[in-house]
């Protein structure tokens, strides 16, 4: 929200996506560069990138985003451009938190539980 001009787009969509979900997070702001797309979940990387060029965020977002997206055994992917003009991001989730792989489990105090 913070990189889209006021009046320009923003749009969140949700899919059922078999075995689970899609959200699709589209804008009409500036959009994301090839280059961009591959470095846009590294903190801060964004940031670095268009401080002073244009409206920047803390950096932190969308890392804090791919990081709870692989917590829940889901992806989040970078690419556009949306219909809206400016950047595309999907995350897709599973449907269930029986299917957060192991790995994705182990060591940490945030890890997710499941609900039985």
């Amino acid at each position: 929200m913070r990189v889209t001009p006021a009046g320009r787009p923003l749009v969140l969509a949700l899919y059922q996506d078999d075995p689970g979900a899609r959200l699709e997070v589209r804008d009409g702001g500036p959009g994301l560069t090839e280059e961009d797309m591959a470095i846009a979940f590294e903190r801060g990387a964004l940031t670095d990138r268009y401080s002073g060029i244009r409206a920047v965020g803390s950096g932190l977002g969308l890392a804090i985003a791919h990081r709870l997206t692989t917590r829940l055994g889901g992806t989040i992917t970078a690419h556009g451009p949306a219909p809206e003009g400016g950047a595309c991001f999907t995350v897709r989730l599973p449907p269930c938190p029986d299917t957060i792989p192991p790995e994705a489990q182990t060591g940490a105090p945030d890890t997710p539980r499941t609900r039985r």
